[in-house]
């Protein structure tokens, strides 16, 4: 059984894998800790009479870094198809490790006043511009470096990829564990960001060791202004990959980065339950989105696309109908994680052929970001707006992940005739 888990990858190919995911872990790691210890800094560089004030600034500081994503795709793209998709690798984790040790090492509010919050605003705005360039950077790298086992190397990616929540959840738990609150608040919570700092730059090392990949460097005609190119003959295939990754984008949100919020303060679960299901999970969508890369790999791409939609809202209903009727929540998040972890992995391998080489790295960067952003960063904002104005505390996000499945499914459709190599 083991043995057939493990992907087909030779000694090169599973470097690829390995380094790439790097950086979508890292990513997923900050995402965790920042979201985890803010409560515990944000009155220390945005200080308010009210604590709820200073806990809104500071998440708007990581929405901030959330919106400029699009246009570090845009920058980051703009080299990664004139320069290489390895020079985007390398500068991306650089600064993210940059960043991360910034926020670790800055001073606060009461000891250099207004350039506490500016710089915090800085780190993010320059961790979201790294971050809008390393994945599209990783999908397009992975793909062109392995076209014949595209599909494992996007499971092994991003398998890694998500697996940085678990890091980011468990060093909270030790922190909580082993610190109090007063601790905390004075030094604890930097330690994660020095953790994260310091991975990057390890990161950087070893990603020194990739090669360009085989496809870009047989390309003998770049484009100047490969936006340009993209906006005037590509801009058709842009609005079908955003629809492609909504389905990758809204039920990671659901499942993992929403869910505390919704079980804890809207279905009222006790917390520590929330936590615990929360974690088991993510464990979950991780496996799964490993074994549709393995399953990907000798089966019909389409097939098995529209059985993981279908899955996406049975499992999607089942789950909401179960935490309704106060069932197993454990089970309940589990079951949903399965088919929100095979999705994963399916967009990336229809964006990774959905545009020609010349721009492929622009176009997959502006359609992933645009996506996370419309269906990633305002999906918790739309299902608590549905909630307070209707009160359908278990129907919203089931909607909300219909419409983002009718969407996706005809992005699917599209691309039959679309894909190329």
């Amino acid at each position: 059984m083991f043995k057939w888990l493990a992907y087909s990858l030779n000694r090169e190919q599973r470097k690829v894998v390995v380094l790439s995911s790097m950086g979508g872990l890292l990513e997923f790691y900050d995402f965790t800790i920042y979201g985890l210890f803010a409560g515990y800094f944000a009155h220390q560089f945005f200080p308010a009479h009210n604590e709820f004030i200073s806990i809104i600034a500071s998440y708007s500081v990581f929405v901030v870094g959330y919106v400029v994503r699009p246009i570090g795709g845009i920058i980051f793209s703009h080299i990664g198809d004139a320069v290489g998709r390895k020079t985007v690798l390398i500068l991306t984790m650089v600064l993210m490790g940059v960043a991360s040790i910034g926020i670790a090492l800055l001073p606060t509010y009461e000891q250099i006043g207004i350039y506490a919050p500016a710089l915090m605003l800085l780190f993010r705005l320059i961790q979201g511009l790294a971050i809008g360039g390393e994945l599209p950077s990783m999908i397009v790298y992975v793909s062109e470096s392995m076209p014949d086992e595209r599909a494992q190397g996007m499971g092994g990616i991003f398998s890694g990829t998500v697996a940085g929540l678990i890091p980011g959840m468990l060093i909270n738990l030790i922190i909580i564990k082993l610190m109090t609150p007063d601790q905390i608040n004075a030094y604890g919570w930097r330690i994660p960001f020095v953790v994260g700092g310091l991975l990057c730059f390890v990161a950087y090392r070893v990603r020194r060791e990739l090669h360009e990949s085989v496809v870009f460097k047989k390309l003998v005609k770049h484009e100047a202004l490969p936006f340009a190119e993209l906006l005037q003959h590509h801009l058709g295939k842009v609005f079908i990959g955003v629809g492609l990754v909504s389905i990758m984008a809204t039920p990671i949100i659901l499942v993992i980065i929403f869910m505390p919020t919704y079980l804890t303060k809207i279905v009222k679960v006790n917390a520590d339950l929330a936590s615990k299901a929360i974690l088991i999970a993510t464990f979950i969508s991780v496996f799964s989105i490993y074994i549709i890369g393995k399953i990907l790999n000798s089966s019909n791409l389409m097939k098995v696309t529209y059985f993981c939609l279908v899955g996406i809202v049975v499992s999607a209903i089942a789950c909401y109908n179960m935490l309704a009727n106060q069932l197993n929540l454990i089970f309940a998040l589990s079951l949903f994680a399965i088919f929100q972890g095979f999705l994963v992995t399916v967009p990336p391998i229809f964006l990774s052929y959905l545009f020609p080489i010349e721009v492929r790295l622009t176009g997959v960067a502006l359609s992933y970001n645009i996506s996370f952003v419309l269906f990633g960063g305002l999906t918790p904002i739309v299902v608590t707006s549905i909630i307070e104005k209707t009160g359908m505390i278990y129907l919203a996000p089931v909607l909300v992940l219909l419409i983002t499945v009718l969407f996706a499914t005809w992005s699917v459709r599209k691309c039959k005739n679309l894909i190329t190599e």
